[in-house]
């Protein structure tokens, strides 16, 4: 594993945090709707972070002030970018390239979190296993015929434990981002607590449940780039067979023989002549008939595109179902509910939804007074 990009040398947080902390939220806010500018954005974070030297490497998280703990993630936001980069057809390549990256980028990030003892025994041998079939992948790199699949597998269960552990970290951060929505409309003091935090603690939780969000985001990205990488592979593959065969055959001529041309295809069926013999006067009788052209061509729907074009295709509609997917999550938060599930997602602070719940109280009780139990029960309309 190669060494950190931070520098071991400690300096005071607040010469960083006036100017570091506004280009990281706007970083953050742009890692899916616009993920080529967050990533020269969060290289110069980055580069920024290393020369200030925010961080170093003999000390544990309780050293790390409250307003140093995002950038521990700058790493992490720049390789969900670039997975995030629109794939440009014929650009499998260029794709290959962001997710080799991605991989250091993990990798340090995960790194630091190890030695600061922020991943737990499960995350950390997780990790291991992802740098090993790295190291394996780039070991087969080397051989004469490179036949690495992605090593990586990951068992339903595990998939429905690190789901669930992602919606309770995301609750837990909602319900302290509204206690300190909380704190600023009532204005309270600094120093005074509410729910057991006052300003500094709630922000240093917030913080950390962040940071645990991050690490689950980062096994589990890591993880699928790991197995989406030998399709990437065989792609590039099938794409340069196709240009080298381009190459050779030229404009479509014989590949043996460049100068030749195809005949031309003619419309106009085969000829077929019959011969008889008049039974009477003996002659010889010639009838010729044309066979229409597409007699002999096969009775079923011929492809309209190669299976790369197909494999990229779909690929492309991956990537926007997922888009999608992780949009609908994020909105879904947000829409209007049952002032029951407000308060079990710990959304009960926020005003507007509170409001449209209730509305939606009065509206499911409206409808109970409308429709009496048992109203619909035909059999007993009719006693």
């Amino acid at each position: 594993m190669a060494e950190s990009d931070y520098s071991t040398n400690a300096v005071d947080d607040n010469v960083a945090s006036t100017s570091l902390d506004d280009r990281l939220d706007a970083a953050r806010a742009m890692v899916e709707s616009s993920p080529k500018e967050c990533i020269s954005l969060l290289v110069s974070i980055r580069r920024d972070v290393h020369a200030l030297a925010l961080f170093s490497t003999n000390e544990t998280m309780e050293d790390i002030s409250t307003k140093s703990i995002p950038f521990l993630a700058v790493d992490h936001f720049v390789a969900n970018a670039l997975g995030n980069l629109p794939v440009e057809p014929g650009a499998m390549v260029r794709r290959k390239e962001n997710i080799e990256r991605s991989f250091s980028l993990w990798g340090h990030f995960l790194e630091r979190l190890e030695a600061l003892e922020i991943l737990s025994k499960e995350e950390t041998n997780e990790f291991h296993r992802l740098l090993e079939a790295h190291e394996e992948r780039l070991s087969s790199l080397e051989l004469p015929t490179n036949t690495f699949t992605s090593g990586v597998s990951v068992d339903r269960d595990t998939k429905i434990a690190r789901y669930k552990a992602k919606q309770q970290q995301r609750q837990e951060i909602e319900k302290l981002k509204a206690l300190m929505d909380r704190r600023n409309r009532c204005k309270i003091a600094p120093e005074d607590e509410i729910d057991g935090h006052d300003m500094d603690s709630l922000q240093r939780s917030l913080m950390l449940n962040e940071l645990q969000l991050f690490k689950v985001e980062a096994l589990e990205n890591w993880s699928q780039s790991m197995r989406e990488l030998p399709m990437i592979e065989r792609m590039i593959k099938m794409d340069s067979e196709r240009q080298l065969q381009q190459k050779h055959t030229g404009d479509g001529g014989d590949i043996h023989d460049p100068n030749s041309r195809r005949r031309p295809q003619s419309n106009k069926g085969l000829q077929v002549t019959h011969i008889t013999q008049d039974a009477a006067t003996g002659q010889l009788q010639f009838k010729r008939d044309e066979i229409r052209s597409k007699v002999f061509q096969p009775g079923w729907s011929q492809p309209t595109m190669s299976l790369e074009e197909l494999g990229e295709r779909e690929y492309q509609q991956a990537i926007e179902r997922e888009a999608r997917q992780k949009q609908a999550e994020a909105e879904r938060v947000f829409q209007p509910k049952r002032y029951e599930e407000l308060v079990r997602d710990g959304m009960d602070d926020n005003d507007e939804l509170v409001e449209a719940s209730a509305k939606l109280d009065r509206d499911w009780d409206d409808w109970k007074d409308e429709h009496p139990w048992g109203s619909g029960n035909k059999n007993h309309n009719c006693s």
